[in-house]
């Protein structure tokens, strides 16, 4: 299902976000209700380019590295585009599950914390979904589709 105010509500806050026009806390606060899986998966996994100690927005050394930066306009092309969000529900679906499982016993899982681990059975099932490293797309064919024809470029020529 995918609801179309709700992720052009989501795409514009995380663009003002990684382009520091708007707090950590204002983007926080801006994550619409809706029952499209893909925006609050996105708003998790964003969590993770910024600090939540304390109010900043991201410029100087809060700044975003270009990589991050790159990965975070993917979930913007996602957001912009016409694609279900398959995954299933995770913590942080944006951050690789294949370095998240869980080993051993519980002094790994302290050191770890809850929160950061999963278990070998939840990753390989969200792994099973479909082409991690196209996440929060489906597949490599479906982002590549996407960045051939973005949304919010189509039909714009350069002078």
């Amino acid at each position: 299902m995918i609801d179309r105010p709700a992720r052009d509500q989501a795409a514009q806050a995380l663009r003002r976000l990684i382009s520091g026009q708007i707090t950590n806390e204002e983007f926080e606060f801006s994550e619409p209700e809706t029952s499209d899986q893909a925006v609050p998966a996105i708003y998790d996994t964003a969590w993770l380019i910024y600090h939540d100690y304390s109010v900043h927005k991201l410029t100087g050394r809060y700044r975003v590295s270009p990589d991050v930066k790159r990965e975070t306009i993917r979930w913007i092309v996602f957001l912009d585009g016409a694609d279900e969000y398959i995954w299933p529900k995770i913590a942080w679906p944006g951050s690789d599950p294949r370095k998240r499982v869980r080993a051993g016993g519980a002094w790994i899982r302290r050191l770890l914390g809850q929160l950061h681990a999963l278990s070998p059975d939840e990753a390989a099932a969200f792994l099973a979904a479909g082409d991690y490293d196209a996440w929060p797309f489906a597949s490599r064919a479906d982002l590549k589709r996407a960045i051939r024809s973005p949304r919010r470029l189509h039909g714009k020529r350069a002078a």
